[in-house]
Formats: C-alpha cells, sequence, structure tokens
C-alpha cells in the first residue's frame, strides 16, 4: 500500500530542493507586455519632426514680429549706421535653449531618436542666430570709408617707386 510518506523539509537533510539562487535575474516583460511603452523608431522620429515644425512656426511668427516692430515707413534717414540691435539674437538663443531643453526631456523619456532631431534642430538654430547677429553687427559697424593714397593737394598723381625721376614727373616732384 502506502510506503510513500511525505518528509518535511528539513535544512539538514539530505533531501534538500535544488539550489536556488538568492537573488533570480528580474522579470523581463514580453513582446506583448510591453507594448505600453511605445518605443518605435519611426513614431519616434515623427514626434521629432513635428516638433521640429512647430518650432520652425514659431520661430516664423518671431522673425514676422521681429522685422514690422524695427519698420518705421515714416522714419528719418540717417547718415549714422543704427546701433546694434541684441533683440533677434536673444530671442532666437532662447527658443534654442528651450529646443535644447526639449531634447533633454525627450532623451531622458526614452525617446532617442526625437531627442536627436531636436538637438539638431537647436544647432541649426543657433548656427542661424550667430549669423544674424554678425550680420546685424557688420550693419551697425561698417568698415571706413577708403582714403585715396595720393596727396590730394598735388596734381594727383603718386611717385610709384619712391624717386625715381621718370615715375615722379608727372606728380610734380
Amino acid at each position: 500500500m502506502g510506503t510513500d510518506r511525505t518528509v518535511p523539509y528539513d535544512r539538514g537533510s539530505v533531501l534538500e530542493p535544488p539550489y536556488q539562487p538568492s537573488n533570480p535575474l528580474p522579470h523581463r516583460p514580453s513582446a506583448a507586455q510591453d507594448s505600453s511603452r511605445p518605443v518605435n523608431g519611426c513614431l519616434d522620429v515623427l514626434l521629432g519632426l513635428l516638433l521640429v515644425v512647430l518650432e520652425g512656426l514659431i520661430c516664423a511668427a518671431a522673425a514676422y514680429c521681429l522685422t514690422f516692430s524695427r519698420w518705421d515707413p515714416g522714419g528719418q534717414e540717417s547718415t549714422e549706421p543704427p546701433p546694434m540691435d541684441w533683440t533677434p539674437v536673444l530671442v532666437f538663443g532662447a527658443i534654442a535653449a528651450v529646443i535644447c531643453l526639449f531634447a533633454v526631456v525627450l532623451i531622458r523619456a526614452n525617446r532617442p531618436w526625437a531627442g536627436a532631431v531636436q538637438i539638431l534642430a537647436a544647432l541649426l538654430l543657433c548656427v542661424v542666430t550667430a549669423l544674424a547677429g554678425h550680420e546685424d553687427y557688420r550693419r551697425s559697424h561698417p568698415a571706413p570709408a577708403s582714403t585715396p593714397s595720393y596727396d590730394p593737394g598735388r596734381s594727383g598723381h603718386q611717385c610709384l617707386s619712391g624717386g625715381d625721376s621718370r615715375e615722379c614727373l608727372d606728380s610734380g616732384g
């Protein structure tokens, strides 16, 4: 009949269960369970491009406002160069900083492609901002007018060799 007897688990007995690690490996969710977190490269890139389009619209609106805030149809013409206007540099620099912040948030939210697209957009905006600032600086600080290389009190000819009588004959020297 029954010689089967259940033996209670005893640590010191020969009937110990097989080795079990004290820290089992963490349970990895399967692909079906992981669907709550959409990490699809194509959607990630589309999110980045959608944000770039929205940021482009914001930059276009800022450029439109800045352009027409400087426009003065009844203004008087001045012979002096206009002063340097730092407003566009500051506005577009602030927009680039916000784009960088979006990039950091997207990368930390496991959206690496969208974050990379945002970083590229921020770099492009920084380059455009630096070029616009340089152009405004060049406009407000024009190069000095070139001075004539001859003495206007004389006949208007310059002695090219520095003293040869044949070349300096026309210059009166």
